[in-house]
This record gives C-alpha cells, structure tokens and sequence, in this order.
C-alpha cells in the first residue's frame, strides 16, 4: 500500500504593503525584543477568553471540556519555543484574514506618520492584531498550526520567514486551538531559556485569568487582586499587592480600590505612600501606575493617566476597553486614556475630600507630606480647581503654633461683617511673618491673615484668585484695604499736615528711585516703616526666587509706607524742622530704608548695616553719659 501524497503547499504572496508592515514592526515600533513574548501569549489568551464564551452560546464545540491553558516548551539545541493553548483556532479563511492581510490599505501610510511622529496606533489588524509579527524580530521562521472550534473543521498549518510571502497547507491536528512554533535567531537564543521565559511571563502576562505553563509549571499565580470586589480583598492583601509593585516593605499610608462601568470601563487599584523622596516631589509627571488591559500589562510607568500633581499615586489600572494591539507598546494620549485620566483624577480628590471630612487627623498627615503637590493642582489643573481649594490647609494669625489646618471655608465662617478680602501674607516661615510690620495692623484689629509659606505659594495664589464669591488679599501690597477707611491708621500722629509732607519729601529725595513712592501709612501700629507691593507687583518671596534662578535678575521697586506717629518720625521731623541738613537724618532714614529690605528678605549685604549701628549706639552712648554727667 504506497503513502498518502504530502498535500502541496498553498503558496500566497503578501499584501503589497505587508513587507514595508513588517520592516516597521520589526525594526521601529517595538522598543524591547522580549515584547514578542507577551503578544503571543496575549494573543493566546484572547483566543482562549473567547472559546470560553463560544461554548456558553454554541451546542456543538470542538474538545468542549478540555482545560483551558496555555503551555510553552522550549528546545534549546534547536533554538525553538513552542507556544500552545486550547482556544478558539482559525479556519483557513481566518488564517488568510487575520495573518496574510492588513485590514484596509491606508493602515501602513498610518504606520509610517505614526513612525515618524512617535505616536500609537489602534485598532488596525483583527484577532492575532499587529503584536503578532513582532515575532520576527527574533524569529527566522514561524510556523502556526491551527484547528477552528468547530466540529468538522480541518487543521491548517501557516508559516512564513517574514520575507514576501507564506504558505498554508492542510495538517493532521486533532486539538482545538493553536500552536505557535518559533524558531530563534542566532543572536536571539537568550529567549531559549526556562528562566528568561518565566521572567517574561511575570513581568508581563502575571495576571492572566488562565494559567501559563512553561514545563508544566505555572507561572503566573497571582491574583489580578484589582479585579475582585473589594468585600472579597482582605486588607493584609492589599498591603502585599502595594509592596510587590513598589519594591518596598513600607506600608501604604491609603489605598483606593473600585470600578468604572461607564463612559469608559476600568478597575482601579491606586495607593498613597506613606512618604516619598525628592525624586517623586521634584518630578515632572506620573510614572507610578502600572497600565493594563484585561490584565496584560502595557505600560510598567504610564505617564498620562494622572496628571503631574498626583504623581505621587502609586497603583494599577485595568481597562477591557483598551484594544490588546501595536498601543501596547507606545501608549500615548488618546481618547481612551484621555477619558480614564479625566475620571481617576475625578475620584482620587474625592477620597481626598472624604478624607479630609471624615478622618481629619489622618488628613493632616497627608497634607504634610503631598501638600505642595496638591497646591501645584491649583495652578495646572483648572478643571478641578474649585475642588483643589476645599483641599487646602493653611497656617494663620490665629494659630496657636506652625500647624496648617485651616481651611478656606474656617476663613470665611469666621469673617466679619462686611469683610470683602481673605487677607494672607507670603513669608519663609511663621516666625518671619510675625514680624513683618504690614501684619501689625490686621493683629491690632483681630483680622485673621493667612500664613503662605511655601516656595510654590506665590505661584498657587495667582491662580487661586477667589474662594466663594471672597478674593484673596495679599496685605503686603499697597491698595490693601480694611473693613471700613476709618479703621486703617495706624499709631496717632501728632505731626501737622505740612510736617509729614516734609518727612515724606526728605524720605523720597534720600532714597531716589530705589522705591517707587513715599507714602503715610495707614497698616503700621508699632514700625516706623514697611516696603509694600505695588498692585499686581512681585512679592518679596517671588522676587527672592526670581534671584535665586537668575543672579543679574533686578527686582521691581517698592512702595515705602511711614508711620507718622511712630517716636522714631517724629523725632526725626522735628529734626528736619530745626536742621535739613543735621547728618542724623540721612543715616536714619537709610537705616530705617535697609531695615524694611531686612524684614523683607530683600537685603543682599546685611553686613553693610554693621557700621551704621555702631554709629547710632555710639550716638545713644554719649547722650546717655551726658544724662549721667548732669544728674551728678
């Protein structure tokens, strides 16, 4: 009995621009050669996932109680790996389909734009997709045998070495499913390693809903623990999660865990550490959440799903919406993220803000600890911003120690009839501020002012404007009003109104153009002088930045505002009444002019004012001693 004729095999030239497909695939698009790994089994799963669903609906399927896997063995003298699972298989005609075309000839003219604009794609090719052929960039041949789901389905093998063309010729496979078979490069026998090919596997396909075995050990055994109900999620296992992807064995200070059905879905696994370093405070962007979608990781450090003043957020997202094709590799902004982005954002200020309402202790650590990010949302995230504010924390005139617990709603509750502004005041700390002469005022009154102390403070509160219908006030600057006229003056004065223009005029001919103006103060109760803003001017926090930045940077000039009733101007007037040209008025009023830039932090040389105090106490000595030599 002679053997049955080997069937010939059908012979198809690739599409056109299959070639040019393939030269991008291999060489462009992909960045690490392991990813080949991650497409094949993801595709296997895919397959699997829908031969799951095919015998809920269909009577008759093929090998219907056999164990859903996929398996993969290795031949390390052959340089080969076999990839095999029990899904749904092809017939011929999806073998043509889905691995011999590209789904509408404008798609490689996208691929190229996206080449050259570094850009992602969706959506191009069917079931095996595009993240197929990223098996040639360490393949010299492929060969996939393959039995359709259905009963009287004939087996077809399809190969191909990546070049021009490939064959399809009928086999005798009994299974249902697929079977990959790919046989390395030379300078790609690396991948021909149990250990190099478990790593890949945990690395990427961890949490696959069916088991991957490689040498009949399964790899992936951890639970996709976002995917469960929370009810179902012991707490020690959050904690375990937090710690594997943070390479830690601190603690989260909080997590967040919940689902999203609509207008895009997703699950959600996120947490806040407990502390973090300069690397993440001092970045630009978010790099901490891990990307998945339908529990195939895409992206170890996804940078658009939170915006830059979260980074601190540290967790998982799990998209069935994000296609398992090319996007995989680069994930860039698009709809899809665009709109995950929109709502994750959304729901982690409002754990915030129930935080923040329910445990307020426990939000007070958090604010200590990522306050300054959440005051960088302000200036960067206008969407939420109305949100961002109830957030804050600050310190203020009425708080018994550094501690920054007051809201801007505690502000408003506590404003007094008629009080239009929420008055704050920028400084380098609490301490600095109590000292700050323009504050003198508004403590004389009982006017609570609030206490900016951060870098980033100056740059939030240009953005923050306003909070319920009140504008914030900055009370160092020169147009800052009280309740009402009457009640800003300062210490009483018992000057004539020609006197202080005098003073006024000697004080605006001895400084020159170092200040803008000379003006009589109505904030000062027990300073005899103050530097103030000019309206919409830098304040002495931005312009110590500024310098800090930019050395030859030149602040703007101040207003100098005078307390007429201090005893220092009177004395000083009355001097200026009896002799212009007494020496004491000039060093006085440049001592009084280099203390106000002092209080300030604007004085660059404090050491200049040296010789200047041991004149005057040299000055009060001798008065003194001459009080002394009378008496006797």
């Amino acid at each position: 009995m002679s053997k049955k004729a080997k069937p010939k095999p059908e012979v198809h030239e690739y599409q056109a621009e299959m070639q040019k497909l393939l030269e991008i695939l291999v060489h462009s698009l992909y960045t690490e050669r392991e990813i080949f790994l991650r497409e094949l089994v993801s595709n296997a799963s895919d397959a699997l996932s829908k031969v799951q669903l095919t015998t809920l609906t269909e009577e008759k399927v093929l090998d219907k109680d056999t164990e859903l896997q996929i398996t993969i063995s290795l031949d390390e003298e052959q340089r080969k790996i076999v990839i095999e699972d029990s899904g749904c298989g092809m017939t011929k005609e999806e073998l043509v389909e889905n691995l011999g075309t590209i789904a509408n000839s404008g798609t490689l003219k996208y691929l190229e734009q996206l080449q050259t604009e570094n850009k992602s794609a969706e959506n191009l090719i069917g079931q095996f997709g595009v993240g197929f052929y990223s098996v040639f960039m360490v393949a010299d041949r492929v060969e996939l045998t393959t039995r359709s789901w259905q009963e009287d389905a004939k087996a077809w093998q399809w190969s191909s070495e990546g070049g021009g063309q490939y064959e399809i010729i009928p086999v005798d496979f009994k299974q249902r499913g697929t079977r990959v078979t790919v046989f390395l490069k030379e300078d790609a026998k690396e991948f021909c390693s149990e250990w190099r090919l478990e790593s890949i596997i945990k690395k990427y396909s961890n949490y696959l809903p069916f088991p991957v075995k490689v040498k009949d050990k399964t790899i992936n055994q951890v639970k996709a623990i976002w995917t469960q109900s929370k009810s179902e999620v012991k707490d020690d296992e959050y904690k375990e999660f937090y710690k594997q992807i943070s390479h830690g064995q601190q603690d989260p200070f909080h997590h967040l865990h919940f689902n999203i059905d609509a207008p895009i879905q997703y699950y959600a696994l996120l947490y806040f550490p407990e502390s973090v370093g300069n690397e993440v405070l001092y970045a630009r962007e978010s790099k901490d959440i891990a990307l998945y979608a339908q529990k195939v990781l895409i992206q170890t450090g996804n940078t658009d799903l939170l915006p830059s003043y979260l980074r601190f957020v540290n967790g998982v997202v799990d998209s069935e919406d994000l296609p398992l094709n090319v996007s995989r590799e680069n994930v860039q902004k698009n709809v899809l993220i665009e709109k995950i982005k929109n709502s994750l954002t959304l729901r982690v200020l409002k754990e915030l803000q129930t935080l923040a309402e329910q445990n307020v202790e426990k939000y007070g650590k958090f604010w200590q600890t990522y306050g300054t990010l959440l005051k960088e949302g302000v200036s960067s995230d206008f969407k939420n911003k109305d949100r961002l504010k109830d957030l804050l924390r600050f310190n203020s005139s009425i708080s018994e120690d550094s501690s920054t617990d007051v809201t801007l709603k505690d502000y408003v509750s506590r404003m007094r009839e008629g009080q239009k502004d929420i008055f704050y005041v920028t400084g380098g700390s609490r301490e600095a501020i109590l000292h700050n002469p323009n504050l003198e005022y508004f403590r004389r009154q009982g006017l609570e002012v609030l206490f900016l102390t951060d870098q980033i403070d100056d740059f939030m509160v240009v953005d923050l404007r306003d909070y319920d219908g009140k504008t914030l006030k900055n009370i160092s600057q020169g147009d800052i009003e009280g309740i009402n006229d009457s009640d800003m003056s300062g210490a009483e004065s018992s000057l004539s109104k020609e006197e202080k223009s005098d003073i006024l005029a000697f004080f605006k001919k001895q400084l020159k153009d170092r200040v803008s103006e000379v003006s009589d103060s109505k904030r000062l109760v027990d300073s005899p002088c103050s530097l103030v803003t000019p309206k919409d001017g830098m304040t002495a926090q931005m312009e110590k930045m500024m310098k800090m930045m930019d050395q030859k940077f030149q602040g703007e000039k101040r207003n100098l505002e005078v307390n007429m009733g201090h005893p220092i101007i009177q004395n000083l007037s009355e001097i200026l009444q009896k002799n212009k040209k007494h020496p004491f008025l000039k060093e006085t009023v440049e001592q009084l002019y280099e203390n106000s830039l002092l209080v300030e932090g604007l004085l660059e040389n404090p050491v200049q004012i040296l010789s200047r105090y041991q004149m005057f106490m040299e000055s009060a000595s001798a008065y003194e001693l001459e009080k002394l030599n009378r008496v006797e």
